[in-house]
């Protein structure tokens, strides 16, 4: 802090500070939700929905998970791949764009597109991944991002057709984009690979941060999956609705998808699965024998009294915004944890997230004195998947915005059509 104006430090948080009373008394809806926690209405959507409430009469009934894409359940999104498709995200990436699966015609285009704008420019490569001296991934990503408009001959465009062009190119290039800022911040003598032409955005994610190795049909299955779950969820998450905003200025995708990694990046947003991670870290360290469920729920009541990890009090992965009894996400990818699990010889490993997926809730019932209901949401798991892929946990939060860049593409096209209105919400003096 600057010895010249240090003394002005209580005046500056004393003169910023406004009176929790106020935004009682005048209504404001604190981080546009209202009193009950639900989200205030703010636009309307064809792309996605996610809901775990329902109301009957006055009051919020706690409701099992639904996240539907497009209308479609996404269990039945997921089940349209049950034979094992390793381009699952690019297929869901054109449903959730244009509204309808495409055909195999156009899933060949669809392909070509990928194949051929999946290079990043060099200028990119040398002066942002290897110039900027950064070790954050979604630091690099938003620059690279907001850097890709100097190589576009027609970055403005609003013509809802370039900006689909424009969305499927971007796409193509995050893998590289992601994979190569992780390697020469944390592995700065790795090689920077090019994929082989034919392969899914999943596999070239794996194959570019694994230097050159295929992944296994397990791991690309699995992360390609992984893609589609986080791809889409609704139109008032942070990092969307930071999109939809700045694309209602009639701002570039460019501008438009940097906000968004903005919000993304924000630990209350994209970083849970990190701090699952810690926990269960924690609890291995001090738990020796987790499968003793004595021992286990002992020290999660310890974890919620804030005696011990981080002195928070809070289960990291439980709970969410919207879902209540369930996450629909997590629920299916339970599943493919567990055959992950036992490829990889980690059941017993995963066995005690099952074992806190149970305890948890009640311990933090009893505890707290809380009637609120809390559930594993997909950050509880994905941590665990993406280890068993060999993914390093600095790329995690990066991870998904790879695969939400689909969403937010599509709700700025969804914006250019339909939202019309400069997005001014008001900010009252007091």
């Amino acid at each position: 802090m600057s010895s010249t104006l240090s003394h002005i430090a209580t005046e500056l948080v004393e003169n910023n500070s406004i009176d929790p009373q106020f935004f009682d008394k005048f209504d404001v809806k604190r981080g546009l939700r209202n009193k009950d926690g639900s989200g205030v209405l703010a636009g309307l959507s064809r792309v996605s929905s996610a809901i775990g409430v329902k109301k009957v009469g006055e009051e919020q009934v706690p409701v099992e998970g639904q996240l539907t894409y497009r209308g479609v359940e996404i269990r039945d999104v997921i089940r349209r791949y049950a034979g094992g498709s390793r381009f699952c995200f690019e297929d869901v990436t054109f449903f959730l764009l244009v509204g309808r699966y495409p055909t195999a015609e156009e899933m060949a285009d669809l392909k070509g597109i990928i194949r051929d704008a999946r290079e990043l420019p060099p200028e990119i490569v040398t002066h942002i991944i290897k110039g900027i001296p950064s070790h954050n991934v979604m630091n690099k990503f938003q620059t690279g991002l907001s850097a890709l408009y100097a190589f576009d001959a027609t970055p403005e465009s609003l013509d809802p057709y370039e900006n689909f062009l424009k969305s499927i190119r971007i796409l193509a290039k995050l893998p590289s984009l992601l994979a190569y800022s992780y390697l020469v911040a944390f592995k700065p003598n790795a090689e920077l690979v090019h994929p082989p032409a034919d392969l899914s955005i999943a596999e070239t994610f794996l194959y570019i941060l694994h230097e050159g190795r295929l992944p296994t049909q397990t791991e690309s299955i699995i992360l390609d999956l992984c893609l589609v779950l986080h791809a889409e969820h609704g139109g008032g998450n942070n990092s969307t609705f930071a999109a939809r905003v700045v694309t209602s200025s009639e701002s570039d995708i460019y501008s438009s998808l940097a906000s968004a990694v903005g919000g993304l990046k924000g630990p209350l947003h994209g970083s849970a699965n990190k701090k699952v991670m810690e926990m269960i870290a924690d609890i291995q360290a001090n738990v020796k024998q987790y499968s003793d469920m004595d021992l286990l729920k002992g020290y999660l009541k310890r974890i919620a009294k804030k005696e011990v990890f981080d002195h928070s009090g809070l289960f990291y992965g439980f709970g969410h915004a919207v879902y209540t009894l369930s996450d629909p996400r997590a629920l299916v990818l339970i599943e493919y944890a567990k055959q992950l699990a036992k490829e990889k010889g980690r059941e017993a490993e995963l066995q005690l997230y099952f074992d806190i997926a149970r305890e948890a809730p009640q311990i933090f019932s009893e505890v707290k004195g809380s009637t609120k209901i809390i559930t594993p949401n997909i950050d509880f798991y994905s941590g665990f998947v993406y280890d068993c892929l060999g993914i390093p946990e600095p790329i995690y939060t990066p991870i998904f915005g790879l695969a939400r860049a689909t969403g937010w593409c599509a709700h700025r096209i969804e914006e250019i059509l339909s939202g019309k209105r400069i997005i001014r919400p008001g900010y009252k003096y007091v």
